[in-house]
């Protein structure tokens, strides 16, 4: 459509201006151009040529206006379908979809008419072994009517001679006799459902709609305290936390971090998909993700999936999964809020940044058979380097 239309807007314009005719004549060898141009194109010259096919004239040939281009013209402008605009960056995406819309509608209007002959043919062919039907029906009986007859009139010889040719079979086999006409077509009902699920699939892995899909899984977190690391301060509503470098008398409890600057949400998971996003702007030490229930809480243990994490972090400005080896991760921007999107039953966790909803890393292949827990460790907070808290920030509802 677009190409027609381009192919169109170039029967209208000059081929030394490149604009839409403007008094359009017509050169000997058929090619048209803007009166004022073609004249300055040839004046002070001795040899008058075609612009376009450069072919000479001579002497020089006296134009005229063609006044049928020049209506022409003059109602293309009018109607503005030439416009000095930049490309809609959004057109070529959503022509494929209006191309394939137009497809499908007339797959589906060719798609209903065949139905319809074939419902007709169908029901043609059956009205017709129905008619077959009722005449046999009517032969039967009146046969069956003769033979009654036959029977009490007492004329044992001429029934006799009667009865074999009365009760001889009719010549149709209604055994073998069906109307079928296959209405459901499998096989475009099977196409059509790959193809909605392959664009499903594509639709899909656009950043875009993955992190709409993401965010429909949203949960509302709250920090637990009781799990928090002596020096962390969370606050009253529980979104926020940070280390501030002092040790604080607190009860001892079999959940408590005693060794590193951790701390749980209070949330735990045990099956489905779940989703949050967390602010680490400001931060130049920190760690994210997902433990199990009975990660080691009292010893020097490192973060790995061996040991029930499923983390990633930054240390000395370099980004890393912690996996056994760790893994460097490499982005382009400076992280400032993390999503975080884990699907229990298919054990996936990943790692996304919400700025420019890219995936950062994925954690693939899990087998999950604890309660998981969301996990944040602030690190230190070296000389107030790394003062900034680590918040649970609400997730955009998108609709």
């Amino acid at each position: 459509m677009a190409t027609a239309s381009c192919l169109l807007s170039e029967k209208f314009l000059c081929s030394v201006c490149l604009d839409v005719f403007t008094e359009p004549v017509s050169t000997p060898c058929g090619h048209n151009f803007c009166s004022a141009c073609i004249h300055t194109y040839w004046d002070g010259n001795d040899i008058y040529q075609c612009p376009l096919c450069k072919r000479t004239f001579s002497p020089r040939p006296e134009l005229q206006v063609n006044t049928v281009m020049s209506e022409l013209a003059a109602e293309f402008k009018t109607l503005g379908q030439i416009k000095a605009s930049t490309p809609d960056p959004y057109l070529p995406g959503s022509q494929v979809f209006t191309d394939l819309i137009h497809s499908l509608q007339r797959s589906q209007a060719e798609l209903d008419e065949v139905i319809e002959e074939r419902y007709r043919a169908a029901k043609q062919k059956a009205e017709g072994f129905l008619t077959e039907l009722r005449m046999e029906i009517a032969e039967l009986e009146n046969r069956s009517t003769q033979l009654e007859q036959l029977y009490l009139s007492e004329d044992h010889h001429h029934f006799l001679q009667s009865f074999l040719t009365l009760c001889s079979p009719l010549n149709k086999d209604w055994t073998k006799i069906g109307v079928h006409s296959d209405l459901s077509f499998k096989a475009v009902r099977g196409a059509v459902t790959q193809l909605k699920q392959k664009v499903d699939e594509i639709m899909e892995e656009l950043p875009e709609i993955k992190m709409k899909k993401m965010r429909e899984h949203a949960v509302d977190l709250t920090l637990d305290p009781d799990t928090s690391f002596c020096s962390l301060v969370i606050s009253q509503d529980g979104k926020q936390v940070k280390n501030v470098d002092t040790k604080q008398n607190l009860p001892n409890n079999p959940k408590r971090f005693e060794v590193y600057s951790d701390v749980l949400a209070k949330e735990g998971f045990t099956t489905g998909k779940f989703y949050y996003e967390v602010q680490v702007k400001g931060k130049t030490d920190w760690i994210l993700g997902v433990v199990r229930e009975a990660v080691n809480r009292k010893e020097n243990i490192s973060l790995s999936v061996k040991n029930g994490a499923w983390t990633i972090g930054l240390d000395d400005s370099i980004y890393c999964a912690y996996t056994k080896p760790s893994v460097e991760i490499t982005l382009k921007e400076k992280l400032e809020k993390v999503g975080i999107f884990v699907d229990y039953n298919k054990g996936v966790v990943s790692f996304y940044d919400v700025n420019s909803k890219s995936n950062i890393y994925s954690f693939t292949g899990c087998h999950f058979t604890e309660k998981l827990y969301p996990y944040f460790c602030t690190q230190g907070n070296t000389n107030g380097t790394n003062s900034a808290p680590i918040i649970i920030t609400p997730v955009p509802q998108t609709h």
